[in-house]
């Protein structure tokens, strides 16, 4: 399953739209190493996007809050984005009240 297809069955499931900014990220490309060709992260499988992500080889834009992104052309450490993704986790769901 793509991150594509699993973003539209959340947005089902929710009955929200899926975020511009997120369709913006899905469209961004990677070279493959293994296809030696360039991907689109939409079309990629969610294994092979947390391998790439693990790996620390994610190469894209990557909005980390409100005032600061990743440039196209520096490698987001695993910290930079557990930090990220922990900070839009407590903005959603906050003390688990939501």
């Amino acid at each position: 399953m793509t991150l594509y297809q699993i973003l539209k069955l959340q947005s089902v499931i929710d009955k929200r739209a899926i975020r511009s900014d997120t369709l913006e990220f899905l469209n961004e490309q990677r070279f493959s190493e293994s296809k030696k060709c360039m991907i689109r992260y939409g079309d990629m499988h969610i294994d092979h996007f947390l391998k790439v992500c693990a790996s620390g080889k994610l190469i894209s834009v990557f909005k980390l809050d409100d005032n600061s992104m990743v440039d196209v052309k520096t490698k987001m450490t695993e910290e930079k984005m557990f930090e990220s993704i922990k900070k839009k986790i407590l903005q959603e769901f906050g003390n688990g009240n939501h």
